[in-house]
């Protein structure tokens, strides 16, 4: 593998009308000492991107998806032919509404200095964003299957895979990127954290997971998948205290067992 000769490439996905969020991320990244490229996200309300959401629905997931759901799968797919026609082996996504610290220079910093070395092009490493989410508690992380680079540790995940959500803040490999553009292909459209279809289909070996970066809680007001998901979401069945108290029982005796194993 070479390395790279300008470092790690760092992506944020932005709306380019998101005039709030920019500035924060710009500073959160220059008082660490990041260089980073914004990278515009496909705007679902601008008109000129209608007729392809369209024509995406008639695929794979694409007609149970919201037009926002579409076209944050087409930024990353659109920053994975950047990576590709780039030849960059790695790179960073992260989306415009991360929480950075200092870890993350670590991490870039220990990458840059020939640690890329450790990586594998068929995992996926995770740099957070699984931290208040409702199935967090219960992906089982392993104990002995580590990776260390730098000072940050990931853990591989065990358990519970198909629970790991959000595209929020990852680590991929060039050749993984050429995978999910295949996958367009011959599965048709997914969402970008549909992590389950990609590791079922065999594009992802593992899955490493370290939280060194955070996603604030989603809600309507901060989220523009969230706001248009309320709209068309049907509300479940709440379940007892005692029902939600057994199920997650069941889930951290299974989460033990899980961390144990290699």
């Amino acid at each position: 593998m070479s390395k790279p000769e300008m470092g790690l490439p760092v992506y944020v996905i932005s709306l380019s009308r998101d005039t709030n969020r920019r500035p924060k991320i710009t500073a959160e990244l220059e008082r660490i000492g990041i260089d980073f490229t914004f990278f515009d996200a496909v705007d679902a309300k601008d008109e000129k991107n209608i007729e392809c959401i369209n024509m995406m629905k008639g695929s794979g997931d694409g007609s149970v998806m919201t037009n926002g759901e579409i076209a944050c799968t087409l930024s990353h797919q659109r920053i994975y032919e950047e990576i590709v026609s780039q030849n960059n082996e790695w790179a960073i996504i992260l989306e415009d509404d991360v929480i950075i610290d200092e870890r993350f220079k670590d991490l870039l910093v220990s990458l840059n200095n020939g640690e890329y070395n450790k990586l594998s092009n068929d995992n996926l490493y995770l740099l957070g964003g699984q931290k208040g989410l409702h199935e967090y508690p219960v992906l089982g992380l392993s104990l002995i299957s580590n990776l260390k680079i730098g000072k940050i540790n990931f853990r591989r995940v065990n358990f519970n895979i198909s629970k790991v959500r959000r595209a929020c803040c990852y680590l991929i490999s060039k050749s993984m990127c050429s995978n999910l553009l295949e996958l367009t292909k011959t599965y048709g459209t997914y969402r970008a954290d549909s992590w389950n279809i990609m590791y079922s289909r065999g594009i992802i070996k593992d899955f490493y997971l370290s939280e060194i970066i955070s996603h604030p809680i989603v809600n309507n007001f901060n989220s523009h998948l969230e706001s248009e998901r309320s709209l068309i979401s049907v509300k479940k069945v709440k379940r007892t205290k005692f029902q939600k108290t057994m199920k997650l029982l069941r889930s951290w005796i299974k989460v033990g067992f899980f961390s144990l194993l290699r």
